[in-house]
């Protein structure tokens, strides 16, 4: 049996009452077994990550993007952890509200389980918050869960950022001591090759250069000053006595005393006791005249000896020089090579030390890169059942099953409301339809009758 739309809407208002009865008992069934079900609440607490730590050289937005949403799927996966769901199972009392004749391990497991079922962790698009949800029947343990989730991840946060570089540090400050000794050794055999072959420093030889040029420098002035003084000694180097402020006083009183004897000899013979003073005195002083041009030419001589014998000690000193430098270049490279162990050594260290103290550093965090934006409170409405949307979806099925009730019971008993209903049930095609009389002067017809 085929129905078109003007004959359900017929039947439909014809039958009016019987849809409405199964309608409404559908309704009032939807309804009850809403109320009837079990309410659970859902608390929320908010977190906000700083991700200042991911690579700030990186400039392409997708892949800053995936980075992002890596460090989140982390966070996510650290609070779904079962370290993280554990230890919120302890905190919460689970535990302890279970059997106690039951093993402490399945104990465990069934509060975590209870936990993990109840739990959700959710982000936002674009966003750096993470939302801790939980749902339960309590409302008071659905906010008192969610609150201890966000405090114990961000407790296990800083052990899981900390417990890493405390270990570290523990290595690096194992390993100290042993760089150290290696560098002191290393250091130790530099010091014992430098005191076996006389060398002070790295670049001794560099300095055994200088030191030999000005060798030269002093042996080219002695040996000028040598040649001076042998000239001098040679010739007899009269300038030089006679140059002498000695030699010169001697002569003036010579000269003077000279011109003094001659003036008494005109007037005085030569046995008067004031010509025999004076020329006694004459002779005195050419006496020392003489010994005076006899000790300036001494020290002529002593000059041109000294002056020979600084060159020859010049010499000598050069020459040794000269054979210390040579003995020197074949050690040079076994120096070298010493200090060059003894500096990467030292640069090992240093980089140990440093490594140490950066771990050290880090291995003190007390802060994790999360902050608490939203605390969870108790909520007052639940969270399941939605109970709109049972009554709205109670209300739909109430619609469609009184019309399909209608459209059975047409079926079933089927009645003529239209000129197609009387076409169809006589197989004779209608020639006219009569409509009533409007009611009240209207249009509509209060009752339609088909011939």
């Amino acid at each position: 049996m085929t129905m078109n739309p003007l004959d359900l809407a017929a039947a439909v208002k014809a039958r009016w009452r019987v849809a409405a009865m199964i309608g409404g008992a559908l309704f009032l069934l939807i309804a009850v077994a809403a109320f009837m079900q079990s309410r659970q609440y859902m608390a929320t607490t908010s977190l906000m990550l700083d991700l200042s730590q991911t690579d700030p050289t990186d400039t392409t937005q997708n892949q800053g993007r995936v980075e992002v949403d890596s460090i989140l799927g982390t966070q996510t996966d650290i609070i779904r952890s079962a370290k993280v769901i554990n230890a919120v199972a302890k905190e919460a009392g689970f535990i302890d509200a279970l059997p106690a004749d039951m093993p402490a391990d399945a104990r465990l497991q069934q509060a975590a389980s209870r936990v993990r079922a109840g739990l959700l962790v959710t982000t936002g698009r674009q966003s750096n918050v993470l939302q801790i949800q939980y749902l339960d029947p309590d409302p008071q343990v659905a906010a008192r869960v969610a609150n201890l989730a966000a405090q114990i991840y961000m407790r296990e946060q800083v052990e899981l950022r900390a417990s890493p570089a405390r270990t570290s540090a523990k290595w690096f400050n194992e390993q100290t001591a042993d760089v150290r000794r290696r560098y002191e050794d290393a250091q130790k055999r530099l010091s014992d090759f430098q005191r076996a072959h006389d060398i002070i420093g790295i670049n001794r030889m560099d300095l055994e250069a200088e030191k030999l040029k000005n060798m030269s420098y002093q042996l080219t002035q002695a040996q000028a000053e040598a040649a001076a003084a042998r000239g001098k000694a040679g010739a007899g180097s009269v300038s030089d006595i006679e140059g002498s402020l000695i030699v010169q006083n001697l002569q003036e009183q010579v000269a003077a005393q000279s011109a003094k004897v001659q003036e008494l000899g005109k007037t005085l013979g030569p046995n008067h006791p004031t010509m025999a003073a004076a020329s006694a005195q004459l002779s005195e002083l050419q006496a020392k005249l003489g010994a005076a041009r006899a000790s300036q030419a001494g020290a002529v001589s002593a000059n041109s000896v000294a002056a020979s014998r600084r060159e020859g000690d010049l010499k000598s000193n050069m020459a040794s020089q000269e054979d210390r430098m040579i003995r020197m270049s074949d050690v040079q490279d076994q120096l070298m090579v010493m200090q060059r162990d003894v500096d990467a050594a030292r640069q090992t260290y240093d980089t140990v030390r440093q490594r140490f103290n950066e771990a050290a550093l880090k291995s003190q965090i007390s802060q994790p890169n999360a902050s608490l934006l939203d605390e969870a409170t108790v909520p007052l409405l639940p969270a399941k059942p939605n109970l709109l949307l049972w009554l709205v979806g109670g209300i739909a099925l109430g619609l469609v099953g009184g019309i399909a009730a209608v459209v059975l019971i047409e079926i079933a008993q089927p009645r003529v409301r239209s000129a197609a209903g009387v076409a169809r049930a006589t197989e004779v095609e209608v020639i006219t339809e009569l409509l009533p009389a409007p009611a009240r002067g209207g249009w509509l017809p209060k009752r339609q009758e088909a011939a």
